[in-house]
């Protein structure tokens, strides 16, 4: 991995990839239809990460940033709007609050959340 620092005219910075991932978490969790990060059970669970962690990978190298998302929608929302929506927010917060440029945001949808009720209806019959 490289140094990602960013020259500035004082001298460079560099933003951690954990800052990422939280800009990344709290912009997704904004967007409608999402559930919630990461599948439910997984490996984060198991290795106890924290919250903002979960369901969030960041790698980057010198001219480019990779931000996998995986994530539970709501039943009956439309997925492939509610993925290009995440995309779009997450894109957005990364750039405006990091600086970052070249960034690509990769959804994945592991899973769907039901409400209670419909749950409730479902199991009945």
């Amino acid at each position: 991995m490289t140094d990602n620092f960013i020259p500035m005219e004082n001298g460079n910075i560099k933003i951690s990839q954990e800052v990422i991932v939280r800009i990344s978490a709290i912009s997704a969790r904004d967007v409608e239809g999402v559930a919630g990060l990461g599948g439910a059970g997984g490996i984060a669970d198991f290795l106890g990460k924290k919250t903002s962690e979960k369901g969030i990978k960041v790698e980057m190298t010198d001219d480019s940033t990779t931000i996998d998302v995986h994530v539970t929608v709501k039943f009956g929302v439309k997925i492939n709007e509610v993925a290009y929506k995440l995309q779009k927010a997450v894109k957005n917060a990364v750039e405006s609050y990091a600086g970052i440029d070249n960034i690509t945001v990769n959804v994945f949808v592991d899973g769907i959340e039901f409400d209670k009720n419909i749950e409730e209806k479902t199991e009945e019959k």
